[in-house]
């Protein structure tokens, strides 16, 4: 995909696009199983949080409806509790994108009320992960996250970290709730570890503040906290705003069986990326990049140079800033982890 040359740089990108777009796109319908809706379901509610098209409450109600129909249909269906090659069930997808409304229609079921106490190959039940609240509390596990460079995944997450907090009876606590009513095991000091497994990067700060409180409250608190600390210092224009993460740090701690090529992730793009400026330098680049995504939303990204040449840092920054700005506007189905590889040459 050639794009126009930015200020005199003879430019030319080829990227290494296998993504299915607009994949999908049939997930809605009702013979979907419950893997498929809750998976499309990120996607559909992100668009229509930046759309103002139908509201996010219809189109979480909708696919609410058509698990509940299923479970009225044929009781104790496989597609209702099955795990995918993490472990993970429908209802713990569901309670990782903050859906209050399936994690209702599920639990209706009496056998995923049995069943509700299922780990996940990480160990983690429904219940710890609804703890975690991972829709919300990005920043408390992956501080680096805020900083100039990666500040550009952000606001999609923001757009419905604000709609899962909109009134008092949050999704988050709403779903703590209602795995509780069902009969769900509560494990505080499980949750608390399997949390810490997850986040090797929580500042020191927030692994005390857990190890002395309750977990939800505290990670909400320290993501809002930090969060508005950030948004603040940035609108004041402080030179104190990291750059970029720390040098060698990640952000996606993926079992390598788990992480998946692009072609079998269903992503919408938008926009190749776009190199913005002069960088005075000319030569090729090839560069793998490691994502995850939760809700239609890329959390996050880990880079790494596959060219025999590696250019200076300030080049491969250059263009993985480029990188982030492009991979906010994916709009993936899912919570996975895959690979692509982009290939730029500057003449």
């Amino acid at each position: 995909m050639p794009l126009r040359p930015p200020d005199r740089v003879n430019l030319a990108i080829t990227l290494l696009l296998a993504l299915h777009l607009g994949a999908g796109l049939a997930h809605t319908e009702a013979t979907s199983t419950p893997r498929q809706l809750i998976d499309r379901l990120g996607v559909d509610m992100r668009q229509a949080l930046e759309t103002r098209g139908k509201t996010p409450e219809d189109v979480e109600r909708g696919v609410a409806e058509q698990i509940s129909a299923l479970a009225r249909r044929s009781p104790g269906d496989d597609s209702l509790f099955d795990t995918d090659e993490q472990g993970r069930t429908p209802l713990m997808l569901a309670v990782s994108g903050g859906y209050l409304r399936v994690v209702q229609s599920l639990l209706a079921d009496p056998i995923v009320r049995a069943r509700i106490d299922t780990r996940n190959q990480a160990g983690e039940t429904a219940w710890m992960v609804a703890n975690f609240a991972p829709a919300m509390t990005l920043v408390a596990c992956q501080p680096g996250a805020l900083t100039l460079e990666r500040y550009p995944l952000l606001p999609p997450y923001l757009r419905r970290m604000s709609e899962l907090m909109k009134d008092s009876s949050a999704a988050v606590t709403g779903i703590v709730k209602a795995l509780e009513a069902a009969g769900a095991t509560k494990d505080p000091g499980g949750a608390k570890q399997a949390w810490l497994a997850r986040c090797p990067h929580a500042t020191p700060q927030t692994r005390e503040r857990i190890a002395r409180s309750d977990l939800l409250s505290t990670l909400i608190d320290e993501a809002i906290g930090r969060q508005m600390a950030f948004n603040k210092a940035h609108r004041e224009g402080l030179s104190s705003l990291p750059q970029r993460p720390a040098i060698g740090m990640t952000f996606i701690a993926a079992h390598a069986a788990q992480v998946r090529t692009a072609k079998d992730v269903a992503c919408e793009q938008r926009q190749p990326p776009v190199l913005r400026g002069a960088i005075g330098w000319s030569g090729s680049i090839l560069l793998n990049a490691r994502i995850s995504t939760r809700a239609g939303v890329v959390e996050a990204v880990d880079f790494k140079v596959l060219s025999p040449d590696s250019p200076d840092a300030i080049v491969v920054n250059y263009f993985q800033t480029a990188l982030v700005r492009a991979l906010a506007d994916y709009q993936c189905e899912g919570d996975h982890v895959f690979e692509q590889e982009f290939n730029f040459k500057v003449e």
